[in-house]
């Protein structure tokens, strides 16, 4: 049965809106909805255009700051009553979001709606498919093991890419490679810190080569074993730069439509002799999606 995305993203809002006056945490959120933690940052970004917690940040100070020009409750109660542990810390954050303090937004008496979040709807969704559909091919593929170079962050300054850098200039250090030009993108989240840092999802991301053992590991690099399954497969056509437009639309319109569950917090990429790092057009690569 396809699953019903767009009701699972209005029950992740409606809970969100429902606790806006207490401290929300992101994996409340995520079980709200049914979703794993991982792929629900993923899933809402794409519907709403905001990350999860910079949603919630911005719905708080909109809240707030109409609390602020239509009532006379003291700044420090509403700080309190939006989870804001101070007044300061409240002010701080309401000054970037509009520019002013709380106390002149309120002497000023003026709605600063040009740049209010109010609530998201469902008829605002943003994963409507802008092009061509992606048919996956659905495989079950066996458990296996890579090497490779570890990251650990958001991407924010394309860190990935110097990463694979990396990892070629080091490639002849690993023993036991399985497959000869065969190159893994393993991307997974954090046990530790899902929720990241500045409102963005932090990951782990291993550029790595297959290998029949992780029984030699070399200096700096790591050794994962990865899960068998059924696995939804999506051919990345054209440069890597246009690699994000796939995962909008897989996290996005195929998922609202495609008919399987997507488990885990777990996804790869699979680079074999179809890839073109030079950005050519007839460039290939595969993207796993493991689903029940």
């Amino acid at each position: 049965m396809a699953l019903d995305y767009e009701n699972n993203i209005k029950v992740a809002i409606q809970f969100i809106e429902s606790k806006l006056n207490t401290r929300i945490k992101t994996k409340d959120v995520a079980k709200a909805s049914a979703y794993s933690l991982f792929h629900f940052h993923r899933i809402f970004q794409v519907a709403t255009g905001y990350t999860l917690k910079k949603y919630m940040r911005v719905r708080k100070l909109t809240e707030a700051a109409r609390l602020l020009i239509n009532t006379k409750i003291k700044i420090i109660d509403i700080a309190f009553d939006y989870g804001f542990e101070s007044q300061e810390s409240f002010t701080r954050a309401f000054r970037k979001a509009f520019g002013v303090t709380p106390g002149k937004c309120r002497k000023d008496h003026i709605h600063y709606s040009s740049i209010y979040k109010n609530k998201f709807t469902i008829d605002q969704l943003l994963f409507r498919n802008k092009g061509g559909k992606m048919i996956p091919e659905i495989k079950e593929k066996n458990d296996f093991k890579v090497i490779g170079l570890r990251y650990f962050g958001t991407n924010s300054n394309n860190e990935i890419f110097a990463l694979w850098h990396q990892f070629f200039q080091q490639t002849d250090k690993i023993e036991n490679i399985a497959q000869v030009r065969h190159f893994y993108g393993i991307c997974s989240s954090s046990k530790t810190d899902l929720g990241g840092s500045k409102g963005k999802m932090e990951f782990e991301y291993i550029a790595g080569a297959i290998v029949t053992t992780l029984d030699v590991i070399p200096a700096g690099m790591v050794g994962r074993k990865v899960l068998g399954g059924k696995y939804a497969v999506f051919t990345h056509k054209g440069p890597i730069s246009c690699l994000q437009d796939t995962y909008k639309y897989i996290y996005g319109e195929w998922a609202t439509k495609g008919g399987y569950t997507i488990l885990g917090t777990l996804d790869f990429e699979f680079y074999n002799e179809k890839f073109d790092p030079s950005g050519s057009e007839d460039s290939e690569l595969y993207i796993y999606i493991p689903i029940k």
